[in-house]
């Protein structure tokens, strides 16, 4: 949430901060790129300081960084000095990006994965509610960041006095040695059913780290890059030039502004759901239903059907983005090993950044050259291209994939037996106790 809050507000307030600040309205895209591009240097230094901090550690001060940076945007009297600014909001992003999805990815479950993706849904949302709240009580764009800001260091008191359960985690390794048979019912661990071991190669603490670039000849490191360069391709370009499509296509603009909200609802309410369905399903399932899903959403648009439909279309495309991302990520552990996670995480994210820096105004000048109609077309090649990558990705990295669901079914195994074990246990303790009432 607290990743989502700044990353919306931007667009929501610049119209009035370009008035404000005396700017073109086009500035908003230098802005963007200047954060970009912090992120992206930031991403690629974050498993560095993940070995010096902890995850926690480097999570609050990212925090902070951004709390800082949100107060800066607040006060800046200058297009200049909002130029300034967006580089601290950037490391801090591209920190938090690669810290929680490592964590996640290694730490929790797939659906716990998929639900950290859905509550950046209700961060984004909550931006540009409190840019409305701030505009209705007189305070102004300006007000809104200092929410925003404050709100951020709220999140950051909250993670300060949470360091000692991310130590704790951290020290207990990740899911898949957290199963035990329970020896007797005072004294039982039982690992959460499904899919917890889908992130666990399990690391060897003897494994040397190794630099980004060292990293990116491990085989498949390079296609997992391709692999989020188209994803964010998709995703972003579908965020971005929705709007103007529906509008080109008859659609009013208050209409289409509702429908490009009602696809961000889809990508939310799917996230969560995806959370539910991980815990039957593998990540490997889940991305390539995804991908199919937005699939047919690109080629049912891409029909001459009546415009009511199109709006069904667009969600599809959302619903079908949902469980791609958060999935991809929570793969990684297993296609790369833990002890490469953070470089591998690192490097996708780079890859997610230069796709969503590149590819968007790469369509706008396709768009400007020709017609915003070729939109369902270019989204179609992204998902082809996207589909491609994810399955040149798995042939890659088939054999430890294998080898993380075969762990997936020993520890579903484990868990049911422990399951058994510990009601058999209580049924015997329960019979003790009648007997001991009855004399």
């Amino acid at each position: 949430m607290g990743l989502g809050l700044p990353d919306t507000i931007l667009g929501a307030a610049w119209p009035l901060m370009h008035l404000d600040l005396q700017t073109p309205i086009s500035a908003a895209g230098i802005l963007s790129i200047i954060a970009s591009l912090g992120t992206i240097v930031s991403s690629l230094c974050t498993p560095k300081f993940l070995r010096i901090l902890g995850t926690g550690k480097l999570v609050a001060y990212s925090i902070a960084l951004t709390a800082i940076a949100s107060v800066g945007y607040g006060n800046a009297d200058s297009f200049n000095v909002l130029c300034l600014w967006a580089i601290p909001m950037g490391i801090g992003a591209g920190a938090v990006d690669v810290a929680m999805n490592n964590f996640a990815a290694i730490y929790l479950e797939s659906k716990h994965t998929n639900w950290l993706h859905a509550s950046w849904g209700i961060g984004a949302t909550l931006g540009p509610s409190l840019l409305s709240f701030s505009i209705m009580i007189g305070s102004g764009w300006r007000g809104a960041y200092e929410y925003v800001a404050a709100s951020l260091t709220a999140i950051f008191v909250l993670i300060l006095i949470s360091l000692p359960l991310w130590k704790k985690t951290e020290a207990r390794g990740g899911l898949s040695e957290n199963v035990t048979i329970p020896a007797n019912s005072e004294n039982v661990k039982v690992a959460s059913p499904g899919n917890a071991p889908r992130t666990a190669a399990p690391s060897d603490g003897n494994t040397p780290h190794i630099s980004i670039r060292e990293a990116l000849r491990v085989p498949g490191m390079k296609l997992s890059f391709l692999t989020f360069f188209f994803y964010s391709a998709l995703e972003i370009s579908t965020s971005l030039w929705c709007g103007t499509y529906l509008i080109a296509c008859g659609f009013k603009p208050e209409i289409g502004a509702f429908i490009v909200s009602l696809m961000f609802a889809s990508v939310m309410i799917g996230r969560i759901a995806s959370g539910f369905f991980a815990i039957k399903f593998t990540d490997h399932r889940l991305i390539y239903a995804g991908i199919f899903i937005v699939a047919a959403g690109c080629l049912v648009l891409s029909l001459p059907l009546p415009l009511w439909m199109q709006p069904v279309c667009i969600c599809l495309l959302g619903l079908g983005c949902a469980p791609v991302y958060p999935s991809l990520i929570h793969a990684t552990p297993a296609r790369f090993g833990e002890s490469l996670s953070s470089q591998a995480i690192s490097i996708q994210l780079a890859g997610s950044y230069v796709g969503s820096i590149l590819m968007p105004p790469a369509f706008g000048l396709v768009a400007a050259k020709f017609t915003v109609h070729l939109w369902p077309i270019s989204l179609s090649i992204f998902v082809g291209l996207l589909l491609l990558c994810v399955c040149l990705l798995d042939y890659v990295t088939h054999k430890k994939l294998n080898k993380s669901y075969a762990r997936e079914r020993v520890i579903d195994i484990l868990h049911t037996v422990s399951m058994e074990t510990l009601k058999r246990e209580r049924r015997i303790q329960r019979r003790l106790r009648n007997r001991q009432k009855k004399r």
